[in-house]
């Protein structure tokens, strides 16, 4: 008679046992949860640094468009050793006949006319004679133009704008002559700087991406264009001007509503910041109202930030 061992395959089935439907039924969806939990973390933790990221970038943006912008406005009305407390001597403004012709330029002396170190419009493009870049200018967004001289004196050079100033007065120039009645151990020569933010609808990194632009004075002499960076979707511009006398900003008005007799002391920035690519997932349903703007909430996928800035300017009383 045979008796069964224990490594027999009748004493093993007893020990060797498998799962219940109902087991295997548990197991899977604990662990269906557990898959879930963590889908869910990557998700939300990817989406976290996609909303960080592209904050991030925009608000790099902003802070270059402040730098580029910012010290050209604190410099307006300065041409050397003198500022834009007194008249330039041979500039012209736009009521007056042609007294330079410039390439490319906005309109009827719009590069010599240095007496305005600063000139805007409000929610318009007025500049029939230079086009805007790409499909043309942001609706209702400002223009401001930054008249002033170089930083650092120069040479004088035939084809460039440039000023002559010493203690007493400024002359304009740009045949490379120093003009007459300045002495050289007592004068300075400085560039004539040009700059016309404006922001167009489309930008060099691909259209419908709006960028701020300006039109900006360069040898020949030339009115030329160019990017100062994407991604800014409006532009907005309101001066501080000094009704009293006292030196300080009384009110804060828009470019087309200068009060008579009124100094501009300080120059107030805000820009509508967009990223250039829209997010899955998010609807920018904010309203945002600034300056003279109430824009309504865009509804779309694309995130914006808002940042504004004053400006005082150095060589005031303009």
């Amino acid at each position: 008679m045979i008796f069964p061992s224990r490594t027999t395959p009748v004493a093993m089935g007893h020990r060797l046992r498998g799962v219940t439907l109902v087991e295997l039924m548990v197991a899977l969806l604990i662990g269906a949860i557990l898959l879930g939990g963590a889908i869910t973390v990557y998700v939300n933790s990817r989406n976290a640094y996609q909303t960080n990221e592209i904050l991030a970038r925009i608000q790099e943006n902003a802070r270059f468009a402040l730098d580029i912008v910012e010290p050209d406005i604190r410099q307006a009305g300065y041409w050397g050793l003198n500022n834009g407390m007194i008249t330039v001597d041979g500039a012209a403004s736009q009521a007056e006949p042609l007294a330079l012709g410039v390439a490319g330029d906005c309109r009827i002396n719009f590069s010599i006319d240095l007496n305005q170190p600063i000139q805007g419009n409000n929610n318009a493009f007025p500049w029939a004679g230079c086009a805007a870049f790409g499909a043309g200018v942001q609706a209702n967004s400002d223009v401001l133009v930054v008249r002033r001289g170089s930083i650092e004196p120069t040479v004088a050079q035939a084809g460039r704008v440039q000023v002559q100033s010493d203690r007493q007065r400024i002359q304009v120039f740009w045949d490379g002559v120093i003009p007459g009645g300045f002495a050289p151990a007592q004068s300075q020569t400085h560039d004539v700087v040009v700059h016309g933010y404006y922001v167009s609808q489309d930008s060099t990194i691909g259209a419908g991406i709006p960028s701020l632009r300006r039109k900006t004075l360069v040898a020949g002499p030339l009115l030329q264009d160019e990017e100062v960076i994407p991604g800014v979707e409006d532009f907005q511009v309101q001066y501080g001007v000094d009704t009293n006398g006292d030196g300080a900003a009384n009110r804060y008005v828009n470019p087309n509503n200068l009060p008579a007799g009124a100094l501009i002391v300080a120059v107030r920035l805000w820009f509508l910041m967009r990223s250039d690519q829209p997010q899955i997932g998010h609807i920018d349903n904010t309203n945002y109202v600034y300056a003279d703007r109430n824009v309504p909430a865009p509804n779309d996928a694309f995130r914006r930030v808002l940042v504004s800035k004053t400006i005082e300017l150095r060589n005031s009383r303009i």
